[in-house]
């Protein structure tokens, strides 16, 4: 696999998350972004935990989370659009060493 290879299907839990970085963010809350050693969430919440899950313990402060179920939920309130973020855009790992970023092909050499 390439490093601009697009990630896999997306994984079920946190025993498949393909990341050693977990990052979390949010398009209507710009300053509720975070990232999370995959390490410790799974420590924490176990790793066959599903991602759903996961992001709705992450996010669960998030005043835009779905209603109790005692209010009507309403098509004009906002809903919290936390997801993670590597999984919804393929591109370069985020954990990947910055050293090796810098790294470029010359060509030619030894002849």
């Amino acid at each position: 696999m390439r490093f601009d290879d697009p990630p896999p299907a997306r994984p079920s839990n946190l025993a498949t998350y393909p990341y050693v970085v977990v990052r979390v963010g949010c398009p209507q809350c710009p300053d509720r972004q975070g990232s999370y050693r995959l390490a410790r969430l799974a420590a924490k919440f176990g790793p066959e935990t599903p991602l759903d899950e996961v992001l709705d313990r992450i996010a669960m402060d998030c005043p835009w989370r779905d209603a109790p179920s005692g209010r009507a939920k309403s098509q004009y309130v906002p809903k919290c659009k936390a997801h993670f973020v590597d999984l919804e855009r393929p591109g370069r790992p985020p954990d990947l060493p910055p050293g090796v970023m810098k790294l470029r092909v010359v060509q030619g050499g030894k002849g």
